[in-house]
């Protein structure tokens, strides 16, 4: 048996005469006494931690297997997927004015009509196919509980004939928080609403300067007398988005939501994330302060920095592990307002990366134009151990960095710099272990 090549393996004055390994094909964690370690690593056949660590991936048969698996990984994925994922925007008009708002000018008042919605649903019927067990629809603006009528039309529809066939209707919202009423949230969980990703860009007087009410209004109250109402009748997922002057007090926004008695008890996943750079003429909006890449200097200590805060605060965090791109998801599509379809959200009203509509369905040339797989090319790619954390990186955010998505947003920098602490913060703050 050998290690696998896509392990991490760390040494800390904090924890004496003990290995940390970290598999990041599988998300496993473990500590394991070093004397082990190296009886392993030498090939020693006789161990008490050989099946356990089998088990969990840190070890196999064939390195050059494990390589062609990981290689295929995205196949493996879109051949056994038992989900239909469709992000769907009903239309592009807001109530805020975002400062950073990637879809910039193209906001306003354009919405699904009637038509329009009445084919989406046939394009839905017809592509869930009898092998699926659930469709998940993932709903977006603009706003979208302005459309909430919208929603549930779509719902009546939708939700009757995936049941039908044995299999499970969900859809969430990737909302503002602004009109996340009991009212609505009541409404909503009748056909299937399976809770709402909610941003709040760090405490009042850092949200309301991001995140104001297209009035120029503050915000932050509003949403947060809201979620104070709604947490514990849908999942809440809450989103932030900070920048180098920001970061540094973000978290403290928890400690005013625990205050209202939105604890992490009633928080589904907390996901703080740098404010993207947005470049392009076709979203373009005036802010400047974003990244463009995930290696900035800044943002490594950043990035570790916040997620301390979280973590000691008791709320959750999304786990470590492989991030699949919806890119290269067979059965994930984004369908905009006017039926056009797009892999991502971040494309859509960018017309060179449309990939078909919900009339004449997906063409097959946009396997070329979103360089599909282009990780499977690169040579810094194909052994990385660090691969199934990255699988290339955001195609969107190398498009804003470089014009075009053509070439990998490596993610190794990042990672060398940053995960040893965050597996000890894991190890700290999720695993309970006592470390120096």
């Amino acid at each position: 048996m050998y290690f696998t090549p896509y392990l991490t393996v760390h040494r800390h004055h904090s924890i004496p005469d003990q290995v940390l390994l970290f598999s990041t094909k599988t998300g496993a964690l473990v500590l394991l006494p070093e004397e082990d370690f190296t009886t392993l690593k030498n090939g020693e056949s006789e161990n008490e931690y050989i099946a356990p660590l089998t088990d969990m991936g840190f070890l196999v048969e064939d390195v050059e297997a494990e390589h062609r698996e990981v290689a295929q990984y995205m196949e493996d994925i879109n051949r056994h997927s038992p989900n239909l994922t469709l992000a769907l925007i009903l239309g592009m008009e807001c109530n805020f004015g975002c400062s950073y708002c990637f879809e910039g000018k193209q906001k306003g008042k354009k919405v699904m009509d009637d038509e329009t919605a009445d084919q989406l649903i046939s394009f839905i019927k017809e592509h869930f196919r009898p092998s699926k067990k659930k469709l998940l629809l993932q709903i977006y603006g603009g706003e979208p509980l302005l459309y909430t009528k919208r929603i549930i039309y779509l719902a009546e529809r939708l939700k009757p004939f995936i049941e039908e066939r044995g299999a499970e209707f969900a859809f969430d919202l990737i909302s503002n928080g602004s009109l996340l009423t009991e009212k609505v949230v009541d409404e909503l969980n009748k056909w299937g609403l399976d809770g709402v990703k909610v941003t709040l860009d760090g405490p009042p007087e850092n949200h309301n300067q991001f995140r104001p009410f297209k009035s120029g209004a503050k915000s932050f109250d509003v949403i947060a007398g809201n979620l104070k109402k709604v947490c514990s009748k849908t999942k809440i997922r809450l989103g932030g988005n900070y920048t180098s002057e920001t970061y540094q007090n973000f978290a403290t926004v928890l400690d005013l939501l625990s205050e209202e008695g939105i604890t992490p008890d009633k928080i589904e996943r907390v996901s703080f994330n740098i404010v993207m750079q947005v470049r392009d003429k076709i979203t373009s909006n005036e802010f400047v302060g974003g990244c463009a890449t995930i290696n900035e200097p800044w943002l490594r200590d950043a990035a570790l920095h916040v997620r301390k805060e979280v973590l000691q605060k008791g709320y959750p965090i999304a786990e470590l592990g492989p991030e699949p791109c919806a890119v290269e998801m067979d059965d994930a599509f984004t369908i905009h307002y006017d039926g056009s379809l797009y892999k991502c959200v971040c494309w859509v009203g960018h017309e060179q990366y449309k990939i078909g509509d919900i009339w004449q369905g997906v063409t097959e040339d946009f396997q070329e134009s979103h360089h599909l797989f282009h990780w499977q090319r690169e040579k810094q790619c194909q052994k990385c151990k660090y691969l199934p954390l990255c699988f290339g990186g955001c195609r969107y955010m190398a498009y804003q960095r470089d014009g075009h998505m053509g070439q990998v947003d490596c993610r190794k920098p990042f990672l060398d710099t940053t995960l040893e602490t965050m597996l000890l913060q894991d190890l700290r703050y999720l695993h309970g272990q006592i470390i120096g």
